[in-house]
């Protein structure tokens, strides 16, 4: 199993720092690259703010998709310019299972996150994680903690 955790962590595309996810105690934004070159855009973490409401609820939403047996695309890396889902996103295909939730391929995703069939072109380095379902929900309800994320269903 891989340990999700929160990292801060500065791009060279952002201005400061600001809390991202981090596998294996690598920040996203790093590890994700050093598996796949293709992967190396300008991108920052979706969790940590984007400019619009829908798109925040969209992006924890996502995240928190997991019923055994659900498959979901989740937002993780998103422009820096643009802070949105409008532009370059990449994306992680989510699969939740009884005792664990397992990130099957990362993609960069082609039209808007919310059609029912998106268009992504999934990288081809086999880039995976898999995560315990309880250290997992710990880490996402840490990281809105700290950003002061609350949603609607709070």
């Amino acid at each position: 199993m891989n340990q999700l955790s929160i990292a801060s962590f500065k791009s060279k595309y952002s201005q400061g720092f600001y809390s991202t996810f981090a596998i294996d105690g690598v920040p996203l934004e790093v590890w994700l690259p050093a598996r796949d070159p293709a992967a190396q855009l300008h991108l920052v973490a979706a969790h940590a703010g984007l400019y619009g409401e829908d798109d925040n609820e969209l992006v924890w939403d996502r995240s928190y998709s997991t019923a055994p047996g659900w498959t979901t695309l989740v937002p993780l890396l998103v422009c820096s310019d643009d802070l949105d889902l409008s532009c370059t996103v990449i994306v992680v295909e989510q699969h939740a299972h009884e005792d664990h939730i397992h990130w099957r391929r990362f993609g960069l995703l082609h039209e808007v996150i919310t059609l029912e069939q998106p268009r992504v072109s999934w990288f081809e380095a086999a880039c995976t994680a898999t995560f315990e379902r309880a250290e997992f929900h710990r880490t996402l309800d840490e990281f809105r903690r700290l950003e002061g994320v609350v949603m609607a269903w709070d």
